[in-house]
């Protein structure tokens, strides 16, 4: 409402009477007594401080419950917390990626044994079969001479062991079915189908990331 010059002058005529300590005090004062615009009276609405950066992400968090801990910082602007950051507190932290055989994991798997503990022998410290082994005594090879000795391996078998980056260690319980026990190609299948099963659970994981 536009302020008339009587209005105005009642205005003057409170603060003078009741001399308010300060703008707030004043304003509360001519409020009640019905001298100002509804627009001066109203509190400023709080700006309310989230999280997250979208609508989207506040609700996926409180869809699926997630705490965001004290001080984690998002990759949104401001360290905002997007709904990509929420899916990784959701599925916890990832396990690290081992540099071992696949012959090395999988008798880890079945023996129960942490290979992350195990110090490797191989090229750039990749945990070979031998030196999980050493973590089990008891566990033996099919045969005591193949610790120690080369197989033998067909050239289409080397070159198959060449293509997926197979040791001489990952084939030691391999059973070779050529003559005199000799490693052929069809004999590392099953050693071949379980580097292929990790090779895509890799690429899977790096496609989350994403």
């Amino acid at each position: 409402m536009a302020t008339s010059a009587q209005t105005l002058s009642l205005i003057i005529d409170e603060l003078l009477k009741a001399k308010p300590a300060n703008r707030d005090a004043a304003i509360d004062l001519l409020a009640a007594k019905g001298y100002l615009p509804k627009k001066l009276t109203e509190k400023p609405k709080e700006k309310k401080v989230t999280l997250f950066a979208s609508k989207a992400a506040e609700d996926f968090a409180e869809a699926k419950g997630i705490v965001v801990p004290d001080g984690f910082k998002g990759t949104a602007t401001n360290d905002r917390i997007s709904v990509k950051d929420l899916k990784q507190l959701a599925e916890g932290p990832k396990a690290a990626k081992v540099n071992a055989s696949p012959s090395a994991q999988q008798f880890c798997r079945d023996n129960g044994l942490d290979i992350t503990k195990v110090t490797g022998s191989g090229t750039e410290g990749k945990v070979l079969l031998k030196d999980v082994k050493d973590l089990k005594p008891t566990a033996k090879a099919d045969s005591d001479d193949e610790d120690t000795g080369k197989r033998k391996v067909s050239s289409a078998a080397a070159k198959l062991m060449k293509q997926y980056e197979i040791d001489e260690e990952d084939i030691v319980e391999v059973e070779g079915t050529g003559t005199n026990g000799t490693v052929v190609a069809k004999d590392l299948k099953e050693l071949i189908d379980l580097i292929k099963a990790e090779k895509s659970d890799e690429s899977s994981d790096e496609e989350d990331d994403e």
